[in-house]
Formats: structure tokens, sequence, C-alpha cells
């Protein structure tokens, strides 16, 4: 492993702070206190008049965000977030005016970027998407998960040496938040709840990393129905510490190698001290095949690169619903060609250990890996991995295909291959 000089890269992430005696423009936000009126304008003007040295400021009231907020070129600016955003419902307006992610297709409904920002919601300040009414509208779809339009809650685009802490994110339209040419930056005392209070919804990521470096994620607590936490394309330095995940899907590498052609890698991940209750995996590596067919966010294929250096250590597991660790190389939407090209994918995974994983599981495998037979997984090492059922017995089975240089454990058995967009078969 190459791991030791990137984690201490990533775990001195610093970012820098303003000058606390300078004065500072102070621009506070008067709610509309009606549903009627949008918020947006005033959120953006007063971003404007203190985009640089300044102060902004979000009162403790509800601010109704009824159209596309897009902030960006901050510089040295404090955020204070002591209300409620909350964005509306009009579904048919957000799914013509949301703005583009810049990857995979994907729309946000708020875009913030910008430099030495410091965010503070001190626990109370809280993003409400009001999914409740999105979750129900998309499962009358005949596309129930990356629907065009459907937005993220917010995307931070090349935010750098920046600190955000201290926010709740409610029922979000989508993913909670994606996060892309950010850089050197801090997300901490997070806590995401996209339960909804009428039905479920899937895709309700908690965050999504890509074209990003040296990001660290500390104390979060998810509750959701999809990744609870994922390393998308060109994700480096990325640590995430102390959290607890409920009832998604754990910690995801990917999807990736969703673009023909295309070079894309995941490097220096790091996770520690996670608690993981009725999630459906604790660590899953998810590619796709070589086989594109259609073009993303459903579809695509063709991609090459390789993830590598990842570290999963002290990992807790209630009432696991699937392999604690999986890898599946056989990602394919589409009507994507049969099982037969499970295992031809180009991108490489490569260099995982999992030291120390507790806990009981529904599952009958701790570890599922199908590997590419054109590029095997390799270094793949395991200590201290002690997996029950409720009963007490230990779980048996390290199931594998295409793996080479496994570390402390042994294969017991073929893995099955089969296509799936979670994980496993």
């Amino acid at each position: 492993m190459k791991l030791f000089a990137a984690l201490l890269l990533a775990l001195s992430v610093t970012p820098a702070h303003g000058n606390p005696t300078a004065k500072r423009k102070t621009c506070t936000i008067k709610a509309s206190g009606t549903n009627k009126t949008d918020d947006a304008p005033a959120i953006l003007t007063a971003f404007k008049e203190c985009r640089k040295h300044g102060k902004i400021i979000f009162e403790p009231k509800t601010y109704y965000v009824n159209s596309a907020l897009n902030i960006s070129g901050l510089e040295d600016v404090e955020i204070d977030i002591q209300g409620q955003l909350l964005w509306s419902t009009d579904i048919l307006y957000w799914l013509n005016a949301s703005l583009p992610v810049g990857y995979q297709n994907q729309s946000t409904a708020f875009i913030l970027g910008g430099n030495n920002v410091r965010i503070d919601g001190h626990g109370v300040g809280t993003f409400n998407g009001n999914g409740d009414y999105w979750y129900e509208w998309i499962k009358k779809q005949p596309n129930t998960s990356n629907y065009p339009g459907r937005p993220h809650q917010i995307t931070f685009n090349g935010l750098t040496n920046s600190v955000v802490k201290g926010l709740n994110f409610l029922r979000s339209q989508m993913w909670t938040m994606s996060i892309i040419h950010s850089h050197n930056s801090v997300w901490e005392d997070i806590f995401v709840n996209n339960t909804g209070n009428r039905v479920s919804s899937s895709n309700t990521d908690g965050a999504d990393t890509f074209f990003s470096s040296d990001l660290l994620f500390r104390n979060w607590t998810v509750y959701n129905g999809d990744d609870s936490f994922s390393c998308k394309a060109n994700s480096t330095n990325i640590t995430l510490l102390d959290s607890h995940f409920y009832h998604g899907l754990g910690i995801a590498i990917g999807s990736i190698g969703q673009y023909n052609d295309a070079f894309e890698t995941i490097e220096n991940i790091r996770a520690e001290n996670i608690y993981f209750e009725d999630t459906l995996h604790a660590f899953y590596v998810k590619t796709w095949t070589d086989d594109r067919v259609g073009f993303p966010p459903n579809g695509g294929g063709g991609g090459l690169g390789y993830a590598e250096n990842m570290l999963m250590k002290n990992l807790t597991t209630k009432g696991m619903r699937g392999a604690a660790f999986s890898i599946s190389q056989c990602t394919r939407f589409n009507g994507a060609p049969g099982v037969g090209n499970c295992t031809n994918s180009q991108f490489q995974v490569r260099d995982i250990v999992i030291d120390g994983m507790k806990g009981t599981t529904k599952d009958r495998r701790v570890v599922s890996l199908q590997c590419s037979a054109v590029a095997p997984c390799t270094d793949i090492k395991l200590s201290k991995v002690d997996l029950k059922y409720t009963n007490g017995t230990v779980v048996p089975n390290y199931l594998c295909g295409n793996v080479l240089g496994n570390q402390g454990w042994n294969c017991t058995g073929p893995v099955c291959v089969g296509g799936s967009a979670t994980g496993g078969c």
C-alpha cells in the first residue's frame, strides 16, 4: 500500500481562515415569510454584495427557495445559517430549470463555490428539499432513478480551502450533495435524513465526490435509501471519519467506468471508525462493463482507469443486509447485454485494506468480489474481521472471482456473476 503519505496529506486538511479582526461587510438576508414569495432573489443579492471578505447571515427563519441558486466566485466569506432553506414543490419548474452539475448529465438546485468559505449552521441550520413530493412523483415514472432534471439539493463546485459544518439536510430531492472541482476542504458535523414521511426513494445519496482532492468528512450521520457516501471519478485523498450510516447502501466507490474510453481514477480513500446499521454493505465498489449501451446517467460503459489505495478501518455493523464487502464490475442499465459480459471491464480495482470489521449481518457473505477477467482485482487484504449472525454463528463465506494476491483470507467459493447497480447479484 502507498497510503501513508497520502493519508497524512488528507488528514492535514487545514483550510485558511479570514482575518477575524478585519471589519467585514455584513449582509443579513430578510425572509419574506411566505412561500408565495421567492426568497432566492434576496439570497442572490446578499451574496453579490458580500461575495468578497464579507459575512452573510440567514436569520432563524424559513427562507422559501422557489428558483435555482447559482453562487460562485466567493472569496473569504463567512456564511452563518441559523434558519431553514425550504425548496419549493414545483416539480415541473425544477425539471426544466435545474442547473448542470458537470458530470453524468446530472443537475442541481443550488451551486455554491469559492475560496476560503466558512459555512456554519451551528447544528440548527437546515436545507429542506421537500423531498416527499419528489419521492411520490418519481415512483410513478418509468425511470425511477436518474430522471432528467431531478436535482441534487446542493452542488459544491470549485470550493477550495473551505469549511462546511453544523448543517442539517432533510429530504433531499435526489442526491443530498455533489462535490466537484473542490479541494482542500472539510465537511464536519453534518446530519442527513432523506427518509420520506410517506414513501421512500432511491438515489438519495448522502454525498458524492468527483474531480476533487484532499477532502475531509468528519462526524456525519446519514439516513437514506442509496449510497451513504460515494467517491466517483478522479476523487483523490478523501478521508471519512467517525460517522454513522443507517438504511442505505454503505460506502461506495463508483459507479465508475461509465464514459467510453475515458481514463478516470479513484485514489487514496480512507474511512475509519464508521458504524453501519441496516445498510446493504459496509463498503462496495461498482464499475461499468466494457460494453457501451446508452449514455449517462442511465447508460454508458467502456471506461478505463483504476481505483487503488483504499483503507477501511474499524468498521462496525448491525443487521447488514448484503455482503459486507462487495465488488461488482457489472453495472449496466438501458437493457445492456447479458451476464456473459460481466467480466470484461477494463477498469481495475486494486490495493484495498479492510482492517477491523465486526458486528452482525443477515447475509451469508462476508465478501463477494465479482471482478473483471480482463483487469483482475489485486492485493485485497483483510484483517480482524469478525462478522456474525445475531445467534452468534460466524459468517463463513468469502466468495470471489478474478481476484489475485489476496492477503489474510482465502476464497471459499465462486462469486455470483450478474448485473447489478448495487454490488453482487
